[in-house]
């Protein structure tokens, strides 16, 4: 089938292109900086989570790699990958440093609700946090969503929207400063964990879609209560065919669940 060019020029413009100079990110303060930022303390006031929009001037969204397995289907022969499970990558960004270095105060203070970093003094507490203590999750996560423009085409504005909920840095990066660099702006970079990931192109479930899988779930809550059974009954072995029984009965329901 031969190459059309007028047919590939016309998929193009009835589709259009998205360009990836076109996003925004959106950072909801996690709970422990927002009661900081409400009180006004830290000068943390000054440079409010509504302004890290403007200032992150990149981010690579991560990529959804399956990790795999090597499996020889028919022992000899090439051997095929097959998906065991997904781990989520991390979050680079690359925010642009103002000229009250609100955004590196911001992120350090951010890492410090994660981590307890400063040891000024060795029985001095941050937020309940002694030197070196690591926060709760719940306070220090928040939620980034990354919204994605291909403009307005024909008349309609198109967006694509990443979410990423308990996210908080792992990483806030070195600044590079040299007396060369006169002409750049001076950026830091920050990388971000998270626990779940949303995007359009996924399809949300059924909530009652678990119980179409047949008996299996419920027999397996049935070899559970068993199993609390079993172990309810366990009693200090009366001799050694006693001990043996117990073990035997024992290592057969528990051989059921795996």
């Amino acid at each position: 089938m031969s190459f059309d060019l007028s047919e590939f020029k016309s998929e193009i413009n009835k589709h259009g292109l998205a360009k990836n100079n076109l996003f925004v990110m959106y950072i909801d303060a996690p709970a422990s900086l927002k009661n900081e930022l409400e009180a006004a303390s830290g000068n943390l006031s000054a440079f409010p989570t509504r302004s890290l929009r403007f200032f992150c001037r990149s981010v690579s969204v991560p990529e959804l790699a399956p990790g795999t397995t090597a499996v020889a289907r028919q022992t000899l022969g090439p051997a095929e990958n097959f998906p065991t499970g997904l781990q989520y990558s991390t979050l680079p960004c690359d925010f642009m440093v103002d000229s009250n270095f609100g955004v590196v105060k911001y992120f350090h203070r951010w890492m410090q609700n994660v981590v307890n970093y400063d040891k000024t003094g060795i029985f001095n507490e941050y937020n309940g946090m002694l030197p070196f203590e690591v926060g709760y999750k719940d306070e220090y996560s928040s939620t980034i969503t990354v919204e994605m423009y291909s403009g307005n085409f024909n008349g309609v504005k198109k967006v694509y929207t990443y979410k990423f909920q308990g996210a908080y840095p792992t990483r806030v990066g070195e600044v590079s400063l040299a007396w060369a660099n006169a002409a750049e702006i001076m950026s830091l970079p920050v990388s971000f964990s998270y626990s779940a990931l949303k995007v359009e192109g996924s399809q949300e479930g059924s909530p009652s879609s678990i119980f179409n899988r047949g008996s299996g779930i419920l027999s397996y809550f049935s070899v559970l209560n068993t199993y609390a059974q079993a172990i309810g009954q366990i009693r200090r072995p009366r001799n050694i065919q006693d001990l043996i029984n117990q073990s035997t009965s024992v290592s057969t329901i528990a051989g059921s669940l795996l």
